[in-house]
């Protein structure tokens, strides 16, 4: 703590959160990218095309996004064969690969 006249700036663990932040992996970035494209992303949302990675995943997603819908996991699965070839051939959606 400061004295009277000097009030601390920041606290350690407002620091603390501010490292752990900058160092923990959310999925974006090249890695990200990465992931998507080699098709380790499981599930794709027929709705608004978000990726997600499982099940519980689209579930929260679905719950949150698309309240008014009912979830069909059949039609949220992704051919993981048809997405990596999608990826490597330009110009070809996945779509037209599955």
């Amino acid at each position: 703590m400061g004295g009277k006249a000097k009030p601390t700036k920041h606290t350690s663990k407002e620091i603390a959160k501010k490292v752990f932040e900058a160092n923990v992996n959310r999925g974006g970035g090249a890695s990200g990218i990465a992931a998507r494209k080699d098709g380790k992303c499981g599930f794709k949302c027929y709705i608004c095309l978000g990726v997600q990675p499982s099940e519980k995943s689209m579930q929260i997603h679905f719950d949150a996004k698309h309240p008014k819908e009912t979830m069909d996991i059949e039609k949220c699965k992704i051919d993981a064969e048809a997405w990596a070839s999608a990826a490597e051939s330009p110009g070809t959606s996945w779509k037209e690969a599955a």
